[in-house]
């Protein structure tokens, strides 16, 4: 728009304003200057503190003409208003300011102004005298224009709206791009000429500005705090924001000096029927809609109340048919709710509305997701509600208000999977922890769930014997009631818990019993979760084929009981068999659909998992950068789910991915705080992983190593090759190692591995002819004198061929029993003592077949290699096999 013009009365600019430079609001003028190529008058529309002044100011200091500026704060009537104006005018009404003529006189002392910009602020106190003013003066000054500010809109024929909302925020923009940043920004140097912005503030003045709302005056006033609160202190203050947003300038405005005079100013224009209809609102948590206001205002017309409090920019639009408050407004309802509604009653209705409608929800949807609104209203409901029933001594009368606790019980399972899936977890658990203390009061058909329900809580958050023990609960309550579909539920939580420890007998046990409580129940969605599970338990057991199918029943199952969620992760976790088996095409088809799947679900913590499967195929696959996506996604979503476990993992993967990126440093930092949550966590298969994980942090140092100082490389490479071997290393003997029992550890071998092979390609030359080269975990060997074997689809081979080298390096001449060499080849499979001595004969057989016959030999009761063969690791790509593309 150009510098401001010489034609500009200065004297009638405020110049305060334009002593600060003028912070974003780019596009705000420019539609000012295009509504006036249309309309002569415009009113910029906004709440308290939005900054319609300072726009305005600017607008006109740009305005190619002559502009007037004219505060009408004090105005109270029409006289006071026509004589704030003609004093701006530099002239005097004949007869004086409560002559019936004086807006006709100052209409035509405006026309013959001619062409001028009249900019007319804070005109909310007068908005009921629009017609009387500004309408008369477009008719009679046909060359004026007319900028206003308001909180009101005037609603004459005619008018061009501008509504002003809150400055852009870093989540809708670039951090240095966000306006509400850059304010702060200026605003904090302007109070403390020290301040830094720095990578390490950076997130925090973020969260500020965005507790701030983006709502200038919120910001400024923070800023004048800066130097004795700090950024940290300035948020952890912001729960009694109104308190704290004090203190500005001394040649402000008096109603802008402070956020609460602001907003008091507001109040203070409000009828008794609007500040009753404004404080019911403040019972909403979030977004409303209409329907929801007519279930808890008290208002005859609730839509003209809502009207009249958009009107007066109290209430903004949150999306199509929602309206919301600001949370300073709310803090300031706050306040005055004790006073409009001192019997509660707009509360007991918004309690009984909002569970009421959970329940018939749940038990119509049970699987969809709630929507925002919908959840947000119930968990304020159920806060209130648990409340009131801890404030009613036991064994008193409860009150009659409300609804009983058992209403409060089942509101609460029946939000309870979308406070699970969505977050955040604290909440969950605190709504959990409260409703336990009524359990003893409670039937046992709400008492066993409410159980489960808090075991499944612990299980995430990685508290195993907590989750162990309220499984346990819920299981003898509803065993003890004769409840066997709850019970079936219940103990197929314990199965997963058992199988996420990879107790994998007591999982199975746990299934078969599930099922069998099951029997006749013609219950579809129970049963296909069975069956899903009892995939995932074949899968971990390495019976590929037998999971396949057993995943292929389950998504009939559930495709015919419509549970989208458990479908989306069957599709997950069959694209988790088929990376495994090589298939990395078809792993992709199912990683995709079940990320739509659980994304239509709406669980943001199965959205993050699917996220970060897909990261690690694309790692697999070399695709870096999109591998680098997914895990930042994954980890970014996972952080208000409170699942210890899988951000502990998406640290790790991403942390891997860096790392083959060149990114040492972040790497390293990602990997610290990977490490210290498995070390306080006690996962030991989470932790094998993070070990792994920190070998590709040593393969990116040695990759830089290896031309200058190349001992240092080696030394590097030794140490991811232990890392590697302590993966396949058992536990304790004859058990499964970490390699056997996770996915996760095999995928960061396979990694590991193929990076390995191309740093060291050149040794497979170096290696002896007459020694048994092994690859990592068995998966490729080559015998003396012999070519290289592929054992990759072959797991019973490759397992038995591992323990057996394992065994040789502990124990030179000593081999393994056939019961060790059972445990070891079919991991947590029971087997008769015949059957297993004959299928490990067969075994055998086949190693000798592929050039072992010398070197594998019988012993009493048993198996052993050959003492005096020289046995070599070998991490490279073995010639003939992709190591991205094989099945460990």
């Amino acid at each position: 728009m150009g510098p401001p013009s010489s034609a500009v009365r200065g004297s009638d600019i405020p110049s305060l304003e334009l002593l600060t430079p003028f912070v974003g609001r780019g596009a705000d003028l420019e539609r000012i200057g295009v509504l006036f190529r249309e309309r002569r008058l415009i009113t910029l529309w906004g709440p308290a503190g939005i900054g319609k002044t300072r726009l305005a100011v600017e607008y006109a200091s740009r305005f190619a003409g002559e502009s007037l500026f004219v505060d009408l704060s004090s105005a109270r009537c029409l006289g006071t208003v026509c004589e704030t104006v003609a004093s701006a005018l530099d002239v005097v009404l004949p007869g004086g300011r409560e002559s019936d003529q004086a807006p006709v006189r100052l209409g035509r002392v405006l026309a013959a102004r001619g062409p001028i910009l009249l900019v007319l602020d804070n005109f909310e106190r007068i908005a009921h005298l629009a017609v009387e003013t500004v309408g008369r003066w477009l008719r009679e000054a046909p060359e004026v224009r007319f900028l206003l500010g308001s909180r009101e809109r005037l609603r004459l024929r005619g008018e061009g709206i501008l509504e002003l909302g809150p400055l852009s925020l870093p989540a809708d923009a670039a951090f240095a791009a966000s306006e509400a940043v850059q304010l702060f920004l200026l605003k904090a140097r302007a109070e403390d000429d020290a301040f830094e912005l720095t990578d390490e503030n950076a997130p925090r003045i973020a969260e500020l500005v965005q507790k701030l709302e983006g709502i200038p005056l919120a910001i400024e006033l923070a800023a004048v705090r800066l130097p004795l609160l700090g950024v940290d202190g300035l948020i952890s203050r912001l729960g009694k924001r109104l308190d704290v947003l004090c203190g500005g300038f001394r040649d402000a405005e008096p109603r802008q000096a402070t956020l609460r005079t602001a907003l008091e100013w507001s109040w203070d224009l409000l009828t008794e029927e609007d500040q009753r209809a404004l404080v019911e609102c403040s019972l909403f948590p979030g977004a409303f809609s209409f329907s929801s206001a007519e279930a808890v205002l008290s208002a005859k017309d609730v839509l003209s109340r809502l009207e009249s409090l958009r009107g007066k920019s109290l209430l903004r639009v949150l999306g199509t048919g929602k309206l919301g408050l600001f949370e300073c407004v709310r803090e300031l309802l706050d306040e005055h709710y004790a006073q409009i509604d001192p019997e509660l009653h707009a509360e007991a209705r918004h309690t009984a509305h909002f569970l009421t409608l959970a329940l018939g929800r749940h038990e119509q949807s049970p699987d969809e997701p709630l929507d925002a609104e919908l959840r947000d209203n119930v968990v304020a409901a159920l806060k209130r509600e648990l409340g009131r029933l801890e404030r009613s001594p036991s064994g008193e009368h409860r009150p009659r208000a409300g609804p009983a606790p058992e209403r409060a019980v089942r509101a609460l399972l029946a939000i309870e999977p979308a406070l699970a899936r969505r977050g955040p977890a604290d909440l969950l658990l605190e709504l959990l922890e409260r409703a336990l203390h009524l359990a003893p009061d409670l039937p046992p058909a709400l008492g066993a769930p409410l159980f489960a329900a808090r075991g499944r809580a612990a299980q995430v958050r990685g508290h195993v014997d907590e989750a162990r023990s309220r499984f346990d609960q819920g299981i003898e309550l509803a065993e003890a009631s004769g409840l066997f579909a709850i019970q079936a539920a219940i103990v197929t939580d314990l199965g997963v818990l058992h199988h996420e420890q990879r107790e994998l007998s007591e999982a199975r046990a746990c299934y078969d019993l599930a099922m069998s409580r099951l029997a006749g129940q013609g219950d579809r969605r129970a049963e296909g979760r069975l069956l899903a599970n009892l995939g995932a338990l074949l899968h971990d057991l390495r019976q590929y084929e037998a999971a396949r199918e057993r995943y292929q029943d389950a998504l009939r199952v559930l495709g015919d009981a419509g549970v989208v969620r458990l479908q989306g992760i069957v599709q997950v976790n069959l694209g988790v068999l088929e990376q495994e088996q090589g298939d990395l095409g078809t792993a992709l088809v199912h990683y995709e659909f079940g990320l739509r799947l659980l994304e239509r679900a709406g669980d943001r913590r199965l959205e993050a998992i699917a996220l970060g499967n897909l990261g690690t195929l694309q790692h697999e696959r070399s695709q870096l950068a999109s591998a680098r996506g997914y895990h930042e996604r994954a980890l970014l979503a996972l952080r208000t789910t409170g699942d210890v476990r899988s951000e502990t993992l998406a640290r790790g993967r991403l942390a891997m991915v860096l790392a083959a990126l060149g990114d040492l440093t972040t790497s390293r930092g990602l990997l610290a705080e990977a490490e210290l949550a498995v070390t306080s966590g006690g996962d030991a298969l989470a932790a094998a992983f993070v070990d792994l994980a920190w070998g590709a942090a040593e393969l990116c140092a040695a990759e830089a190593l290896e031309a200058n100082e190349p001992q240092e490389a080696r030394a590097l490479l030794q140490r991811v090759r232990q890392r590697m071997e302590r993966a396949h290393r058992a536990s304790a003997p004859g058990g499964p190692s970490p390699a056997e029992l996770s996915d996760d550890v095999r995928i960061g071998l396979r990694i590991l591995s193929a990076a390995l092979g191309r740093l060291s390609a050149e040794a497979a030359e170096e290696l002896s002819a007459d020694a048994l080269v092994i690859a990592p975990s068995a998966g490729c060997y080559r015998p003396p004198g012999g070519e290289w074997e592929d054992l990759r689809q072959h797991p019973v081979l490759r397992r038995i061929l591992f323990a057996l080298v394992e065994q040789r390096r502990a124990r030179p001449g000593v081999g393994l029993s056939l019961e060790e060499i059972q445990r070891a080849a079919w991991p947590g499979e029971r087997i008769r003592t015949d059957a297993a001595a004959n299928r490990i004969y067969v075994a055998v057989s086949k190693l000798r077949r592929r050039g072992l016959r010398d070197f594998l030999r019988s012993q009493d009761d048993g198996y052993a290699l050959d003492p005096n063969l020289e046995v070599q690791r070998f991490d490279g790509a073995t010639p003939g096999a992709n190591p991205t593309e094989g099945a460990s």
